[in-house]
C-alpha cells in the first residue's frame, strides 16, 4: 500500500500503523544483520538494534493479535458463527431441492407436451 519515493521526509498517510511498524521491523532486521556481519562490529549498536527490534516485534505481535481479536468480535457481533452458517447453508440446500423438484416436474411435463404435439399435427393434416 502506498507509493515509492526517494524522499524519506514524505509520509504516506494511507499506510496503516501496523504496516509501517512491520516495514520498520524489516528495516531494523536488515540493519542488524549488516551490523553483525561487519568486520569491525560495534557491540553497542548491535545491542541497541537487537533491543529495539525485540520491542518492536512484540508490539507488532500485540497489534496483530488485537486486530484478530477485533475481527473475531465483529464476526460474532454480526452473527457469523459456524453453527449459524451451517444452518443457513442447510436452509439454502432445502430451498434448492424444493426448486429442483418443482422444475424437474415442469421439465417432465413439457417433455410430455413435446411428445403430444406431433400426434396433434398429424391428425390435423389428414
Amino acid at each position: 500500500m502506498g507509493y515509492i519515493t526517494n524522499d524519506k521526509s514524505v509520509v504516506d498517510f494511507c499506510e496503516s500503523k501496523t504496516e509501517s511498524l512491520s516495514n520498520w521491523v524489516r528495516q531494523v532486521k536488515s540493519k542488524s544483520l549488516s551490523a553483525k556481519t561487519k568486520k569491525n562490529r560495534d557491540l553497542r549498536i548491535i545491542a541497541i538494534l537487537s533491543t529495539s527490534l525485540l520491542r518492536a516485534e512484540s508490539e507488532l505481535i500485540a497489534k496483530q493479535r488485537e486486530r484478530a481479536r477485533r475481527w473475531a468480535q465483529m464476526q460474532a457481533d454480526l452473527g457469523l458463527t459456524d453453527k449459524e452458517e451451517e444452518m443457513a447453508r442447510q436452509q439454502r440446500k432445502k430451498i434448492d431441492n424444493i426448486w429442483k423438484n418443482e422444475l424437474s416436474g415442469l421439465d417432465n411435463f413439457f417433455k410430455e407436451l413435446d411428445n403430444v404435439k406431433p400426434m396433434i399435427d398429424s391428425r390435423l393434416s389428414k
